[in-house]
Formats: structure tokens, sequence, C-alpha cells
């Protein structure tokens, strides 16, 4: 089982330094507070590890999201993983522009609109996003916006809105 573990790991790297292609690490840290007539507080983490090989990205993102409001006694804690695909269709100097898609798997364990404790729910998605090289290791992406199809209330929505703007900085080796 080592063996093949140890051939495994140096064909893949005999293939990213003949393929050109990249590791990345990266992700987000939003937090969001609403003081209007629930008062509320949200804040989200969410690390991303990917693979980069030509015009497309594969990856992996973690996010842990804890939501707290004066309505609803008590923190709700959110859990999902999310594995994408993205391609870049247009590059310009250090600017790309993206399209992402991926399939959410979000496990909660709270009372919210009265999901019961311990639920999953799948949440398939396509998004557009804008990549800014900043130096050849670092880099800034930004989804605008989302289309997305919510399990959790079988809904599908499209946001394109200040609210579903995420930025991230990535570093690739």
């Amino acid at each position: 089982m080592k063996k093949t573990i140890i051939i495994v790991v140096i064909a893949l790297l005999g293939l990213t330094q003949q393929a050109k292609a990249q590791l990345y690490i990266g992700g987000s840290l939003t937090a969001h507070a609403s003081f209007n007539n629930n008062r509320s507080i949200a804040v989200s983490v969410a690390p991303d590890i990917g693979y980069g090989i030509g015009n497309w990205n594969v990856g992996t993102m973690f996010n842990a999201y804890a939501y707290n409001s004066e309505d609803e006694p008590g923190t709700s804690l959110r859990l999902s993983v999310t594995p994408y695909a993205e391609y870049y269709f247009f590059s310009a100097g250090p600017v790309s522009l993206f399209a992402e898609a991926g399939i959410g798997f979000l496990f909660t364990n709270d009372l919210v609109d009265e999901a019961p404790k311990g639920q999953l729910f799948v949440n398939p998605y396509l998004a557009p996003g804008i990549e800014i090289s900043l130096t050849d290791h670092f880099s800034v992406m930004c989804h605008l916006g989302r289309l997305e199809w919510n399990s959790e209330i079988n809904d599908i929505s499209l946001t394109m809105s200040g609210e579903s703007l995420a930025l991230g900085l990535y570093y690739s080796f």
C-alpha cells in the first residue's frame, strides 16, 4: 500500500512539472451583521485547496458558518464541503475571467427555518468570477454572484447583489 501511494505521488509530481500544473491554497473570511428588526451576526470561514492545469482548476472548499439571531435563541452551525471545477475563458494581463460549477454538501445542526438537527442538503451551482494576479504566487479571486438550487428550501435562486460578493486570497505553489 505504501509503495502504491509513493508511486502515485511521484507520478503526480511528474505530471505537474510536465504540464505546468499548480497546487493552490487559499480561502475567504466573511462577517455580516444586521441591526434592523432582527439583530443577527453571521461569520464564515472558508479554506480552499485545489489543483490547476491549463485553463482548468479543480478543487474543494470547506466552509464553517456560524449564525446567531435575537429572534432564535442559540447559535446555528453549518458545515459544508464543496467540490468544484473552474474554467478560465478570458485572460488579459493579470486579470482573468472564469466560470465555476460545483456541488455543495451542507451539514446542519440547527433549528433555523424549522430544519431538524443533523440534516444534509445538496446545492449544485454555477458562478462567474474574476481573478487578479498580484504576483507570481498570490492572487485575489472574486465571485460575482451565483445561480443555485437550494435543496434545503427546494428553490432555484440567482443572486447578483453586494451580499453575494465573495473575495478570497490564494497562494499558488
